[in-house]
């Protein structure tokens, strides 16, 4: 259960820092209109609040998928992860106000079902330590 919990806050993050990725480089603009997608060209991307934001939820994601791998199996917790499509794609139709076509709610309704199976398993760790 505390694997589950820690990567559905990870999850969270994720979707959550994708989100405000995604906003603010949609107000920083095209970055080939910043002289190409070279890394020093796109510094100013970090200008926006919410690309740094963004940036940091993901570490934050980063840090509880960590923390998930150091107590249970990575093919449990990877797998987890897809969670994070679910709460995308409600974050980009609900408060970003993208259109989600049917196709994309039924790929979601299979995540969903894989990881409702996948969670099913009780043995998170294929040896005990």
């Amino acid at each position: 259960m505390k694997t589950f919990v820690v990567v559905l806050l990870a999850t969270l993050c994720a979707a959550s820092g994708e989100a405000l990725l995604s906003v603010g480089m949609k107000q920083f603009g095209d970055v080939s209109a910043h002289g190409g997608a070279a890394p020093w060209r796109m510094l100013g991307m970090f200008a926006n609040p919410k690309v740094v934001l963004g940036v940091c939820l993901m570490v934050g994601f980063f840090s509880l998928y960590s923390a998930a791998l150091s107590w249970a199996d990575l093919s449990f917790v990877q797998p987890l992860t897809a969670m994070t499509f679910v709460f995308g794609a409600l974050i980009a139709r609900y408060m970003i106000g993208e259109q989600v076509s049917a196709w994309r709610w039924a790929g979601i309704a299979l995540i969903c079902a894989g990881v409702f199976v996948l969670s099913r398993d009780p043995s998170q760790l294929t040896v005990t330590p």
